[in-house]
């Protein structure tokens, strides 16, 4: 909960939430001090008894030692012998039940990463792998369908992303575009029909070999609390040479001149050290250290002001050279140049081309692009 209000914090402060969010937390700070007060005593409570009971037994042991004594039947020596031995019991006896105590709590834990290790990923490498395609690679869906549990989120799709050229998803959401990506990058499988890399179903690919030909550039770009070299690499080894040309193609020198420590300036969580256009930068630099075959780019260029936008689109250019490049897009602005325009409504194809010939025929697109340039010209 904490983790998520400090991420949050800023629409904390400007929705006036800090009560809320104070009494959320309080709450769940008193249920958590329950649940650890009831397993501590649960786990003191059985030494406890122990005490108690070994306390009893030692009066017992006293009255009944005592009356054997008096009446001649023991001797003083049998009696401290066995009250000895009764004494030296007594230790390891209270320490077997504190285990026992941390026992129960050890038993809980197990079970659940049992439970946890034994699940098996629905989406593993398949038994007799194929290769993946060499060079720059055609992207096809045919008749795919796939739902999320009763939500159908792809009826029948069919398209062709040809080898080397851009090719835009457009449409509403909720149409399927991102589930296009998904299935592409196998995070998803299909209900039934086929995901193909040139003449490969990705589902007969190692998912490694698959996933090493794809790169993703999002809306989001996600770093880590790591130094700006180490979220540009990744844990590859790479030249300074090759790293140098990467920054200088994604426009990251721009900005880290002005960074303190250059590349080994850190990022903080999230990147939150650094603008949404400087992450969006990094991402496309990791992409190009990268060096795949096919890119992906989600929405990369959505969150960013008009400025950072332009450096950032001159970037996607030139990374989208000699690749397919899949592109998922709301503002048409950014997609007019695409080679093929895919438009997708409620899982399914509706149209496909290039943007004068959508225009042309005065469909869907046609729509979608008076929605957004209504006071402009139409082509």
């Amino acid at each position: 909960r904490l983790n998520e209000v400090f991420l949050g914090i800023v629409p904390v402060k400007l929705n006036a939430l800090e009560r809320y969010q104070g009494r959320r937390y309080r709450a769940l700070t008193k249920d958590r001090i329950r649940r650890e007060t009831r397993s501590a005593l649960g786990q003191a409570s059985l030494p406890g008894l122990i005490d108690i009971m070994s306390g009893v037994g030692f009066v017992g042991v006293l009255y009944y030692g005592g009356s054997e004594i008096l009446s001649g039947e023991k001797t003083v020596g049998d009696f401290m012998a066995f009250f000895t031995a009764i004494g030296l019991a007594f230790e390891p006896l209270r320490r077997l039940g504190a285990l026992s105590g941390v026992w129960q709590v050890a038993a809980a834990s197990i079970e659940r990463i049992k439970e946890m290790l034994e699940t098996t990923p629905r989406l593993r490498d398949p038994e007799h792998p194929v290769p993946p395609p060499d060079g720059v690679p055609a992207i096809a869906l045919r008749d795919v369908h796939l739902a999320y549990g009763s939500a159908p989120a792809l009826r029948g799709a069919t398209l062709l992303a040809e080898a080397g050229k851009t090719t835009a998803l457009v449409g509403p959401s909720g149409a399927g575009k991102s589930t296009v990506f998904n299935l592409l990058a196998r995070l998803v499988e299909a209900d039934s029909g086929e995901v193909l890399m040139g003449d490969v179903p990705v589902d007969a690919m190692r998912l490694s070999d698959l996933r090493s030909r794809i790169s993703v550039v999002s809306q989001e770009a996600l770093l880590f609390d790591e130094t700006l070299r180490e979220n540009i690499v990744l844990g590859r080894q790479v030249s300074e040479e090759a790293l140098n040309a990467a920054l200088e193609a994604a426009h990251v020198t721009d900005f880290l001149s002005r960074l303190e420590d250059g590349l080994e300036t850190r990022v903080g969580p999230r990147g939150t050290n650094l603008s949404g256009g400087q992450r969006q930068r990094v991402a496309i630099a990791r992409a190009l250290l990268r060096d795949t075959p096919v890119l992906l780019l989600d929405e990369a260029t959505s969150a960013l002001d008009a400025q950072s936008e332009a450096v950032v689109q001159a970037a996607l250019d030139r990374l989208s050279a000699g690749r397919t490049t899949l592109v998922i897009a709301h503002r048409l602005a950014t997609v007019r140049s695409a080679d093929k325009i895919v438009v997708m409504e409620a899982g399914r194809v509706v149209e496909e081309g290039a943007h004068d010939e959508l225009i042309a025929r005065d469909g869907p697109y046609r729509d979608l692009y008076r929605l957004q340039f209504e006071d402009g010209p139409a082509d």
